[in-house]
Order: C-alpha cells, then sequence, then structure tokens
C-alpha cells in the first residue's frame, strides 16, 4: 500500500472519533452559553424588572431588539445564499 492508496482511504472516512467529540463539545457548549444568556438576559428583560428609570427601559428593549434583528437578517442571508 503506498501512500496515495492510505491518503485517498483517510479521505473517504471523513471525521475520526477524536473530531466527532471536539465538534459534540463545541455544540453543547454554544447550546449552555445560549441557554445561561437566555436566563440572565431575555428573562429579565420580558419581565422588566429592576429598571431604574424609561432611559434604561428603551435602552435594554433596543439592544435586545437589534440582536433579534440582526439574527433573524443573517438567517434570511444565509438561505439566500444556499
Amino acid at each position: 500500500m503506498n501512500d496515495s492508496d492510505k491518503e485517498s482511504e483517510k479521505e473517504e472516512q471523513g471525521m475520526d472519533d477524536s473530531s466527532t467529540k471536539v465538534l459534540v463539545y463545541a455544540i453543547v457548549g454554544m447550546l449552555g452559553l445560549g441557554f445561561v444568556a437566555i436566563l440572565f438576559v431575555i428573562v429579565p428583560w420580558m419581565l422588566h424588572e429592576d429598571a431604574p428609570s424609561w432611559k434604561q427601559f428603551l435602552i435594554d428593549d433596543s439592544i435586545v431588539l437589534i440582536t433579534i434583528v440582526m439574527f433573524v437578517y443573517g438567517f434570511y442571508m444565509n438561505t439566500k445564499i444556499h
């Protein structure tokens, strides 16, 4: 078996176990971070707790709404590209 046969066999295998584990850990980590973000950002925003003034209330709302708009626009552009 020469080097080109080994390389073609390796390309056909795809991801190995260590790459799969890293991918799973990365996905679980991102989902966990998203869950924590929801607990600490979105839930208080929806309940409007500890809003000292209307100015702070409007700033918080605008940050969350801009984030939502950016996510929707990014999703739209991704589906448009593919």
